[in-house]
């Protein structure tokens, strides 16, 4: 029925060849507006309910979004080293899009000097001596705002916290960029000094993007073409992946320019994936080429190429359509960066799907292999499968199905202890610069994560008021009871900072003071620019600002739950609260991504088992295909589980990716099992003949598969890598669910192609008034036609030979046959059937032998019914074959009547 798609290229070139021009060319065209963005925001929800809260609290107390230039050395309180520090303190002040920087020589520092409170900085210029080094050491540990902080418990690492300008002008390569060489100078005055921040992060996502791109599709190329190689030992079937990949990637980039979608840090990987999905239904067509060319009598190339149409039609469609399916499932995340992948991703299955169904027939019939390229049989892959196969049926089946039910319901139990993390920092991989450098801030000061807790009392003055700063307090005492943050200040460890030298340093005096008079008079003690992040300008509200380190969305979400609910209690009904920050924010999609997960698995195998209940008109053979799937998928959670794997965007998509390409096997198990079953009442071996014939394809397929995406293995990006390992064993896991499990249970039912029943060429007359299909619909007489088997015969061809034994009928559609007896010196002609009519219905019936040849008199089609065959399919069709009898009988009936009234009539003869 779809014959003509697929030889659209080899019978048009000319046209085909403009096209595929013209395309490629607007592509190109689109690739000069082809955008980059590796920036958080595509991280969090466009509709994050605290997206514009979150917004507004920024504009009061500043972002969350800080730079953290650490500088580590054990003689660091010395006064060379600390001249270096103030320098390095002023280089960064002068860089444009630093708004401040908060460190000794600009955070107020209180502390009792006998009789009488200094208020100073720790530093306000490098000292002059060693003694005056080791009294700003003593102070800057003796701040309990500073200690654990600022600085390191043994006081050897320091940091300085800059705030970034957030003005489009200043992007993150320029900000990366000029802090690193604002820091270059100082690499020789300390042992360690480097820089963390959020244009750091994007910078290096972005670079790391590019090499990924430049490194990952020529090695995925360069496994693709090993595997084709090895598997098929063909140049020309390794050769044209690579044309079709290659102009997918183009069209796919292309389309993306002119649509304005950028490349993320995920579809940086659609070269790779690109070449190695693409590889799959060439890979078959080929194969299919390679079956029709061996039958091939003359013009084998056009032969082969039509025998690949015929065959491959229907499946190729179909899977190009699953696959993009799997891919566009992905749609419904929330997550704007997993969005943007799956429409890529979708755009590159389509662009590959329309490129091969027309590329690959023009090739094979210009330049096709004229011979399998197996000049000599040897034992590979694809028999040891059929092998295994053959074996495990005959001996182990219930066996093999008993344990992979256990093992599934080993790995569902696994599956419990997934867990879900969105933290940007967990793209990369641990042995990177950043990520060691990150690991030593959290372990010798505070965590580089941010979030803020307001509270917000609506009037002037709130929180001068020490019943509102004792809130401040119960809240920062409760986060420290969680145990999951590393530091919070708020206004009030200020005021108590000041209350505790006023008390001769005495630690118990660490608190907010009774009396409302002595806060006014503490708060003295600091400029605004030391509050401004902590309180508002008229008090009216307050902040806490919160650093932690964990990277475990699903902990820190609980954390965070436990605050929002409790937080309001402490704070009472007068004050509002809010607890927010763009970490948060993004660590909370997290969550979605189970959700959009679970959504996306129950609408793709969904619409798989409606596909394939209707394609093959069965529900039992739409419950079979979801088995292929769900065992890998079960067994991948399942492994994330066990290797304490997360969830996060890109290990998130690869189960319903991988479904949609697994099903590529699946359907073409069923076309080829479905063929076979209408030349065969043997079911058993028509599965094992299907199993043999498909091994080659999905097992290369299957392969280059897992190669290919094991090559992501190499990204320097932490989920990318998870993703190619995922992916790859799950592409073993539907090769094993497909070849092993898939023919055990196949067997048990037996597949009709809804296209076979649509495609039929009914002769309607000869159909409509046959006593054989009286009482059926258009749908069940088209039915009950592809069950049974059409045959053709040219004209002298026997199709019912006298003395042999046959429980087959016939109906003729078209031409006329003449039955011939034997008979003493000769042959007697009985008669002459023509359209309509049926003979062998005896023989149906009872096994006897036949009493006279049939033979073709002009050409015919007729319709054999074989009752060994129909016995068989009873348990499938039920409704359609139990017509089917009825007739049969009803038929034999009347041809019973009609012989006793012969023999009634010819005995009353013999009687006059």
């Amino acid at each position: 029925m779809l014959n003509p798609v697929l030889l659209l290229g080899a019978r048009h070139k000319a046209f085909s060849l403009i096209f595929l021009f013209l395309v490629t060319w607007g592509a190109v065209l689109g690739l000069p507006r082809l955008d980059i963005d590796t920036g958080f925001h595509s991280l969090i929800p466009q509709n994050h309910p605290d997206r514009r809260m979150y917004e507004n609290i920024v504009k009061v107390f500043g972002s969350d979004n800080r730079c953290i230039v650490y500088v580590a050395d054990k003689d660091f309180w010395s006064p060379s080293k600390l001249d270096a520090f103030e320098r390095l303190h002023f280089a960064l002040e002068r860089l444009d899009f630093v708004r401040q920087v908060d460190d000794f020589f600009t955070i107020s520092n209180i502390r009792g000097n006998g009789d009488r409170i200094e208020a100073h900085t720790i530093l306000s210029f490098g000292p002059r001596d060693q003694a005056m080094a080791e009294a700003a050491r003593q102070d800057a540990l003796h701040n309990p705002l500073l200690a654990g902080n600022l600085v390191s418990r043994d006081g050897n690492s320091v940091a300085l916290i800059l705030g970034l300008e957030s003005e489009p002008n200043f992007s993150d390569f320029k900000i990366h960029a000029q802090l690193e060489k604002a820091l270059a100078p100082f690499q020789s005055e300390f042992t360690q000094v480097f820089e963390v921040s959020a244009p750091r992060i994007n910078a290096e996502l972005t670079q790391i993007l590019y090499q990924d791109l430049k490194i990952l599709g020529p090695l995925s190329a360069l496994v693709l073409v090993a595997s084709i190689l090895f598997f098929l030992r063909s140049r020309f079937a390794a050769l044209v992946p690579l044309m079709t990949s290659g102009l997918s990637i183009l069209w796919t980039l292309g389309v993306m320019g002119w649509i304005s979608l950028p490349l993320n840090i995920l579809s940086g990987m659609l070269p790779s994936l690109i070449v190695v999905i693409g590889s799959t239904e060439d890979t078959h067509m080929i194969s299919a080429y390679v079956q029709g060319i061996e039958q091939a009598k003359d013009n084998p190339r056009m032969t082969g190429v039509n025998f690949m149409a015929r065959h491959l039609g229907i499946p190729i469609i179909l899977t190009v359509a699953t696959t993009a399916l799997g891919f566009a499932s992905n749609l419904f995340s929330s997550m704007e960066m997993i969005r943007q992948f799956a429409l890529a991703a979708t755009i590159a299955v389509a662009a590959n799907g329309v490129i091969t169904v027309i590329l690959v027939p023009m090739l094979l019939s210009m330049a096709g292999p004229m011979e399998s390229g197996r000049k000599k049989p040897m034992p590979d892959l694809p028999e040891l499968f059929v092998k295994a196969f053959g074996y495990t049926k005959q001996n182990y089946p219930r066996f093999i199905l008993v344990v992979t039910a256990l093992l599934c319901a080993f790995f569902v139990y696994q599956c419990s202890k997934l867990y879900v993390t969105n933290d940007p920092l967990s793209y990369f991989q641990r042995s990177q610069p950043l990520i060691t450098q990150t690991r030593m801030i959290n372990e010798n000061l505070a965590g580089m994560r941010f979030f803020y807790i307001t509270l917000d009392a609506g009037r002037e003055k709130a929180f001068y008021e020490p019943e509102n700063l004792e809130k401040l307090t119960k809240i920062q005492n409760f986060m420290d009871k969680q145990g999951g943050f590393d530091t919070s200040l708020s206004l009030a460890d200020h005021i108590a900072m000041v209350n505790q030298e006023f008390n001769l340093g005495d630690p118990s005096f660490y608190r907010v003071p009774e009396h409302q008079k002595l806060v006014a008079q503490y708060l003295l003690f600091f400029n605004r620019r030391d509050l401004k992040s902590y309180v508002n300008h008229d008090f009216s509200r307050a902040c806490i600002m919160v650093r932690h380190h964990i990277s475990d969305s699903t902990l820190l979400n609980g954390y965070i739950r436990e605050l929002k609910a409790v937080v309001p209690e402490m704070a009472g009904p007068e004050i509002k609260t809010q607890v927010v920050g763009e970490n948060l924010m993004v660590n909370a999609a997290a969550e979605d991504l189970i959700w959009a997960q679970v959504k996306s698995l129950a609408i793709l195998l969904a619409v798989i088992f409606i596909i394939t209940s209707i394609m093959f008109t069965s529900l039992k053979g739409g419950i079979i295909s979801l088995v292929p799937s769900l065992i890998p998928v079960i067994l991948m959670f399942g492994i994330m589980g066990y290797f304490k794997i997360p969830l996060n965007p890109g290990t998130a998509m690869v189960a319903v990716i991988s479904i949609g390409i697994a099903v590529d096997g699946t359907l073409h198990l069923f076309f080829r099992y479905n063929e076979l079953c209408r030349r065969t009442s043997d079911y058993e071996a028509a599965v094992f003949d299907t199993v043999q014939q498909v091994s080659t394809p999905m097992v290369t397929t299957s392969l280059a598969l897992a190669l290919g995406f094991g090559i992501l293995l190499f990204s320097n990006f932490s989920i990318i890598a998870q993703f190619g390992a995922l992916s790859a064993a799950t592409m073993l896991f539907s090769l094993f669910a497909n070849l092993l499990i898939t023919p055990l249970v196949m067997s048990r039912v037996r597949l009709v192609g809804l296209y076979q029943i649509l495609a039929i060429k009914m002769h309607r007359d000869v159909i409509r008034d046959s006593p054989l299909f009286k009482g059926m619909s258009n749908y069940e007489m088209r039915k009950a036609i592809v069950i049974s088997e059409l045959h053709e015969k040219t004209a002298g061809e026997l199709l019912v030979k006298e003395g042999t034994y046959g429980r087959s009928m016939y109906l003729i559609l078209k031409g006329q046959v003449d039955v011939i007896r034997s008979a003493k010196g000769g042959q007697r002609h009985l008669a002459t059937l023509g359209p309509g009519q049926i003979f062998g219905e005896i023989g149906f019936v009872k096994q006897i032998r036949r009493t006279a040849d049939v033979k073709a008199k002009t050409p015919v089609e007729a319709l054999r019914f074989d009752y060994i065959k129909l016995e068989k399919d009873l348990k499938f069709f039920p409704f359609i074959i139990a017509k089917l009898n009825f007739n049969i009988s009803r038929v034999l009936g009347e041809r019973l009547a009609e012989t006793n009234e012969k023999l009634i009539a010819e005995h009353r003869l013999t009687e006059n």
